[in-house]
């Protein structure tokens, strides 16, 4: 299949999941117009639903290019008019924090007018890391969405005050522990909010005071929060108290430089919260997208990225249907880039190599040394982006492993037809083989998993073992190659010496407590 009918293919399942999210909308507003009680409560936590599945979709499926890769949202809507601002604070989250807490972008999203079950459009906070930035490109810092880095950074409590997702927290071997990566809120009814102990509280004013909008009901102050309708507190409760952390949802705090993270600790709560004598001071009901939710999609684009790559490289008819080699693990501590990345003739599992290809040129023939047009790991030249300048695929190559399948690796002749041992196939977890073959894989490692042995190691010295980083058959590639894998490196001591073993074959794509890998095979 070609590249622009994959393409092709890729856009229409897209837009049939917006298409299925905005009939889904369309439903839950229509039940929320009728709806009394918990069916309330039920429409409201669907409308929820619809739009943190709509932020996920958008950063794993955002358009991408040489230097800014996926894993972004969309900053909030701060004016009313359904459209994210364009910019919404600096990098580390030192300023503009008021401009990460607004509206939810509906439009930007793609998605109807979503509003909770009393119609009220919902609100939306976003994490400094994970917000979208027009100069994202040039600095190294936006440019990281890696998975040690694209850290949420919001804190969130249940009703009782204790935190939920820390956004203190900012440890890469367990960033699922950190903080939210977005929240999106449903204000329901307006409320008398907390003005402090002793006080009866402040009345809600949720109308265009002033002729303060236009007629579509967009704000037009500057900042629109002056006018009351665009002013979170208006919509958005204050717990009541140290009880209570005295959580502020209409304000929050996520810095994610290490001198700022400790303020992180003002974050969001979940309501309702209730005094002992029953009065209700917050009744805003949330939805947490969490690092959990959001890296394995971010990753499995990622995979779809390079397979792309190698896909499109093996149709140039130059290739004949073959790949390039892998660049061996054994090379990870070399402190020339040029060498570490490089492939290496007979290489058949390891990271996904730099241009050019020069192993694969010799023992390929005529195979091309370079990426092809349409690979969005290199430039408009093929050469790998990531060579001259720090770009997306940067943060993300220690990541991402290749395994190429011996009847389409570098030789003169045509790809040769796929057997049992010529090819790869995706394993169940019983071992047993599906019925067709893959000419390649694509790996990418997910966060480091803590096994009875210890946890798995991202340090600078781990770089060359692929059980650091890969789990089961997937870590067992690594015995496709020989031992030593390249002439210039020394022999693995965990594996027996000598050539290849071609049973090593399988690959596993289901995720399981114990492995957590995205795989995406080809063709």
């Amino acid at each position: 299949m070609s590249t622009e009918l994959r393409q092709r293919g890729a856009a229409l399942v897209a837009i049939a999941a917006f298409l299925a999210l905005a009939l889904l909308a369309a439903l839950t507003a229509a039940i929320a117009r009728s709806a009394t009680g918990p069916q309330r409560a039920a429409a409201t936590d669907r409308a929820l639903a619809i739009a943190r599945e709509a932020l996920i979709a958008h950063a794993a499926s955002r358009p991408l290019d040489e230097i800014v890769g996926p894993g972004y949202l969309p900053c909030p809507d701060l004016d009313d008019d359904g459209w994210a601002e364009p910019t919404c604070g600096s990098l580390t989250g030192e300023t503009g924090q008021w401009q990460r807490l607004g509206r939810l972008p509906w439009k930007t999203l793609g998605l109807p007018d979503l509003r909770d079950a009393f119609g009220e459009r919902l609100w939306y906070a976003v994490s400094s890391k994970h917000k979208g930035l027009l100069n994202c490109a040039a600095s190294p810092a936006c440019v990281d969405m890696g998975p040690e880095a694209a850290i949420g950074t919001i804190t969130v409590r249940d009703a009782a005050g204790n935190v939920l997702h820390d956004g203190t927290a900012a440890g890469p071997y367990e960033p699922g522990r950190g903080g939210a990566v977005a929240v999106i809120i449903a204000p329901g009814p307006a409320l008398a909010r907390w003005s402090g102990l002793g006080a009866s509280g402040t009345a809600q004013d949720r109308t265009c005071e002033g002729g303060s909008c236009n007629a579509a009901g967009r704000c037009l102050t500057e900042p629109p929060s002056l006018t009351p309708k665009c002013n979170p507190a208006n919509y958005l409760d204050r717990a009541p108290g140290p009880a209570y952390s005295d959580e502020d949802n209409a304000r929050f705090v996520d810095r994610n430089d290490a001198p700022g993270r400790p303020a992180n600790r003002d974050g969001f709560i979940l309501g309702p919260v209730a005094t002992p004598d029953g009065t209700l001071w917050v009744n805003d009901r949330l939805a947490v997208v969490t690092y959990d939710d959001l890296m394995p999609r971010v990753m499995r684009r990622v995979a779809e990225e390079v397979a792309t790559c190698l896909r499109g490289y093996a149709t140039q008819p130059e290739n004949r249907g073959r790949l390039p080699w892998a660049a061996p693990l054994c090379r990870a501590r070399a402190s020339d880039p040029a060498i570490r990345w490089a492939e290496a003739s007979g290489v058949r599992f390891g990271r996904v190599p730099d241009t050019p290809f020069l192993a694969t040129g010799r023992d390929g023939g005529t195979m091309l040394a370079r990426w092809p047009a349409d690979c969005r790991i290199a430039d408009g030249g093929g050469e790998t982006s990531s060579a001259a300048r720090f770009t997306w695929w940067s943060a993300w190559k220690r990541h991402v492993f290749y395994s190429v399948a011996p009847a389409a690796s570098p030789a003169p002749e045509p790809a040769a037809a796929c057997d049992s041992l010529s090819c790869l196939f995706v394993s169940d977890d019983s071992g047993a083989p599906a019925p067709s073959g893959h000419s390649f894989a694509v790996l990418v490692a997910g966060p480091p998993l803590l096994f009875e042995s210890g946890r798995q190691s991202r340090a600078a010295n781990a770089d060359g073992d692929a059980r650091e980083w890969l789990e089961g058959v997937n870590a067992e590639l690594r015995r496709a190659n020989g031992n030593p894998a390249a002439a210039d490196c020394d022999a693995d001591p965990t594996l027996s010496a000598g050539p290849a073993s071609p049973a090593f074959n399988r690959v596993a794509t289901l995720a399981t407590r114990f492995r957590n890998d995205v795989v995406v095979v080809g063709p």
